[in-house]
């Protein structure tokens, strides 16, 4: 590899590469998968075809090409622990992805990945492992085919072809329906990256050490898996692909962190500026700044698509990622507001190729400020009850703090769980996650059910004194506030003053979002002493009017 590409020159050769071979270059879907309600967010290339796959759906071509944006920080695919500890793990990372509509197959994927992996980027042959199936519970073919495809390769050694079973290289999309066999390609990183050097471990291809490094995975649609265990032929077969863009990027620019590519430079930069460190001294204490580069890429990314800071569901991970990011920057000596200076150095590099980060920049930077505030205000008092629960523990000699405690922490202080147990396994103690579950979904119930509410009572008291004071100097609203008469007043009119969505004034709202509407005056009844609230509507007093 003579010349050293940037991380945007090599996610588009991939494209220009797959374009010139027929594909359809296909922007990244949003994080938020519009109607599937199976997931959070969306976490692999995948999701934007599934229903394609499932024959539910089809395409105007046959051949794709992408990048997708993906989060993997809920549910069975949650990578938040891992961020920060060692050099590959995101909770935001792009994976690069060809695909095949019952168009080509095994023998063009592979000879395309091929391709490009070594005349066009230059990756040495000797390097690179191709693995294929071999079922362990005897009930599907060994894929042979791709083993004969592989050793057809110019310059591939016939000796790095291996076999695994169910575990590494076969795939399914769900416990039954389309499944198939498939190919990872590995590369050699070389002795030297072994973490388990001059220890007794299993050193190769999905081994135990750092060493060999996971790029590309060729997916073969070809089965259709029944309950009763039957596995039949699709009428059509199909190749989905799927690349860690960090860890390509890594590779290519020869470094042995995805935290040391381009992508991060002006992150770490501005952190560096921040706090005088030199890069000796980063590196030294690198797990703080790994983290808040990952967090702060992730909620302005998040933000972008329109996934605000909140208190429950998506918003609650934006919130708490912003929150955990901010917390780190204390580890480095950052006490002012700092996490919108590292957001833009996000949007300088990923702003080309996904607009929507320049088209919400000062939304992102300003929703990152305000969250980092309003943490700052509270943090303190709340992590020094956390750090009281956990010394009583220690006294009584148990090892875990009841969740209820931790859910309070949250609903009082705003100290997200993910925190707590940040602090208490610090301290080589742990949290109670499930008993934190159970307490959220109780106060939910409690303060009126989850979506009819949304919000943990009383928590954005303090926000909606700010509403207050704001429309009082505007002259908006008097000394007494919103104008209260639910017994003599069944209809009002009056000026819609503010909108809030998420806890966030927007001034403009969409299908579907759940709003709370300020107004000068109202009729309805507020829920208190057992009786229950009004219900009603809010019209627009131009409707049925003439132009």
């Amino acid at each position: 590899m003579s010349k050293k590409l940037t991380g945007n020159q090599i996610r588009q050769d991939f494209i220009d590469f797959f374009v010139e071979h027929g594909h359809t270059a296909v922007p990244s879907m949003s994080l938020v998968p519009g109607g599937d309600g199976t997931l959070l967010f969306t976490n692999s290339g995948m999701v934007q075809f599934k229903d394609v796959f499932v024959g539910t759906d089809s395409r105007p071509y046959s051949r794709a090409v992408d990048s997708q944006k993906c989060m993997r920080v809920a549910g069975k695919h949650n990578d938040l622990e891992d961020v920060g500890r060692d050099d590959t793990h995101h909770t935001f990372f792009e994976m690069l992805g060809n695909w095949s509509f019952g168009d080509y197959y095994k023998k063009e994927a592979l000879a395309w990945s091929w391709q490009l992996l070594t005349e066009v980027w230059g990756l040495p042959k000797d390097r690179l492992y191709a693995t294929c199936f071999r079922d362990d519970k005897g009930n599907v073919p060994q894929d042979d085919e791709a083993a004969n495809i592989w050793k057809e390769q110019p310059g591939f050694d016939p000796e790095h072809v291996l076999f695994f079973g169910r575990k590494e290289n076969f795939w399914q999309m769900a416990e039954f329906g389309p499944c198939g066999p498939c190919s990872e390609i590995h590369y050699d990183l070389g002795e030297e990256r072994d973490n388990l050097r001059g220890t007794d471990h299993v050193c190769g291809v999905n081994g135990e050490c750092t060493r060999f490094l996971e790029l590309w995975n060729n997916v073969f649609i070809q089965y259709n898996l029944f309950e009763d265990g039957r596995l039949e032929p699709l009428p059509a077969k199909h190749v989905d692909t799927g690349m860690g863009f960090e860890r390509i990027v890594s590779v290519l620019q020869g470094v042995d962190s995805n935290y040391k590519t381009d992508l991060f430079a002006g992150s770490l930069e501005v952190l560096r500026s921040l706090t005088g460190h030199s890069e000796k001294e980063m590196l030294a204490d690198f797990t703080p700044y790994r983290v808040i580069c990952d967090h702060v890429r992730s909620a302005a990314f998040l933000i972008a698509d329109g996934v605000v800071p909140g208190n429950a569901g998506r918003n609650y991970v934006t919130r708490m990622i912003i929150r955990r990011g901010a917390r780190f920057g204390t580890k480095i000596g950052l006490t002012e507001p700092f996490l919108a200076k590292v957001a833009e150095a996000v949007i300088a590099e990923y702003g080309d190729f996904y607009p929507e980060l320049e088209k919400n920049k000062a939304t992102i930077l300003d929703l990152l400020t305000r969250e980092e505030v309003r943490f700052a205000r509270t943090v303190e008092a709340g992590t020094a009850h956390l750090q009281n629960h956990l010394d009583e523990i220690r006294a009584s000699n148990k090892t875990s703090l009841d969740g209820h405690i931790a859910f309070d922490l949250y609903a009082t202080y705003g100290l997200p769980f993910e925190i707590s147990r940040d602090i208490a396994r610090e301290q080589g103690l742990d949290i109670d996650e499930a008993g934190f579950t159970q307490a959220k979904e109780v106060h939910a119930k409690a303060s009126g059910g989850g979506k009819a509410m949304g919000k943990l009572g009383g928590e954005d008291s303090e926000y909606f004194a700010n509403i207050l004071k704001d429309l009082q100097a505007k002259k908006k609203l008097g000394a007494a506030g919103v104008e209260y008469d639910p017994y003599n007043s069944p209809r009002v009119e009056g000026e819609v003053l503010a909108l809030v969505v998420n806890g966030e004034s927007v001034s403009s709202a969409s299908l579907d979002d759940v709003v709370e509407v300020i107004l000068p005056k109202t009729g309805f009844y507020i829920e208190s002493g057992g009786q229950v609230n009004d219900e009603g509507y809010i019209r627009s007093a131009m409707i049925g009017k003439s132009k």
